[in-house]
């Protein structure tokens, strides 16, 4: 069977979250199964780190459980990516010629260790990254041969640094700013006749912002509507670690009325977008059972008391030798999150901030706990027919 990952926006609240989900695949050794990824924003980042951690392979389940998983909880609890970006912002200005999220990605680089093109990219599992052209109003992806948008066409076997696509993939307005790509540095082509042509580019420059501006889902590409699953997947699971629209009741003292205003009225359309895919989706997924699961975050676990067994424990050697515990607590001892708990990781700020080792614990337990219920209803009996072993833990 054939596994297609759809991680949506959030900033590092979806990175986490997305993080947890894949725990719970590879609990159960299913990793190698997966076919293809879409990422959008934070989702992006998660999958980076992934394959950042692993020198630019798709990890086996063991291998992410006891060392991508504490390497990058290192990363995220002791580098301050929102931090170290707004300084090297106001200390080199002309870098932002190139737009302010390539100050982002070379910081990536520098902070997460996210180096390479995306050449470097396996073929296996097919990994989408979406951002959002300005100019054509349409979804922009990057991946390991090709990127571009159907309008402005596209750029074959591109050499484009990772961490700027994944930049411009997370480039939230009114946080971050446009990825700028100057179309001269490229080749530009069509596919025509059953070949590719080149041709003249369309516009000087591009303004490439954060995907979730047209799909916070990243959905696109492994559903299409009236047809189903799309790019050979028998199972697709989308993973939505959006924020909840909130009431707007205060005035910022940081922002003029009017910006404040434009961001909310972004905020809106983006989740009204989102809720529609969202519908269709589920929708989809009663009517062909078998066929994927909607993994929100903010669900509250229906089945109270211990679980069978936590993605990790902090008496893991793993987390030992990276010198840090998931907020001290021994996960296989712990009750599943309260409602308090997932209401705390559901208010998290889209933000690419430092995480606590808390906020790390709950988010990355409540991604495990939301795909370990909604899997278990959802999709049990075709996951249950791929052959697998269950991945085992170390002991201390």
């Amino acid at each position: 069977m054939k596994i297609a990952l759809a991680f949506s926006g959030g900033g590092v609240r979806a990175t986490v979250f997305h993080l947890g989900v894949l725990a719970r695949l590879a609990r159960e050794n299913l990793l190698g199964n997966v076919s293809s990824i879409s990422s959008v924003s934070g989702g992006s980042l998660a999958a980076g780190l992934v394959f950042a951690t692993t020198g630019h392979r798709w990890p086996s389940s063991h291998e992410y459980l006891h060392e991508v998983v504490p390497e990058i909880l290192r990363l995220l609890t002791t580098r301050n990516l929102q931090r170290s970006y707004v300084l090297k912002s106001l200390m080199f200005p002309w870098q932002i010629l190139s737009g302010r999220a390539s100050v982002l990605g070379d910081e990536l680089e520098r902070q997460w260790n996210i180096q390479g093109d995306l050449s470097d990219l396996p073929e296996s599992p097919r990994w989408l990254i979406n951002a959002t052209c300005y100019q054509t109003g349409k979804n922009w992806r990057f991946e390991r041969d090709l990127m571009g948008d159907y309008q402005t066409k596209y750029i074959v076997d591109p050499k484009f640094r990772l961490s700027h696509a994944l930049a411009a993939s997370a480039a939230v307005p009114g946080l971050i700013g446009p990825l700028i790509l100057k179309s001269k540095h490229h080749r530009w082509n069509e596919f025509r006749d059953d070949e590719w042509k080149s041709i003249p580019p369309k516009y000087k420059r591009l303004h490439l912002w954060d995907g979730g501006v047209y799909d916070n889902l990243g959905v696109e590409a492994l559903f299409k509507p009236g047809l189903g699953l799309a790019d050979g997947s028998d199972f697709l699971i989308v993973c939505d670690a959006s924020r909840p629209l909130a009431h707007e009741t205060r005035r910022s003292r940081w922002r003029p009325g009017y910006l404040k205003a434009s961001m909310r009225l972004v905020d809106v359309a983006t989740d009204q977008v989102r809720s529609l895919r969202a519908r269709m989706l589920i929708e989809y997924f009663k009517q062909n059972p078998g066929t994927g699961a909607y993994l929100r975050l903010g669900l509250k676990n229906k089945r109270p008391g211990p679980q069978s067994e936590s993605p990790l424990s902090s008496s893991d050697p793993a987390l030992q030798r990276a010198g840090k515990s998931a907020s001290k607590a021994h996960w296989n001892e712990q009750p599943s999150l309260t409602d308090d708990e997932v209401k705390r990781v559901a208010k998290i700020e889209t933000t690419l901030r430092r995480l606590s080792h808390h906020e790390f614990s709950l988010l990355f337990r409540h991604g495990y706990e939301v795909a370990n219920g909604t899997l278990a209803r959802y999709g049990g009996e075709s996951l249950d027919q791929i052959p697998r072993h269950r991945v085992r833990l170390r002991a201390a």
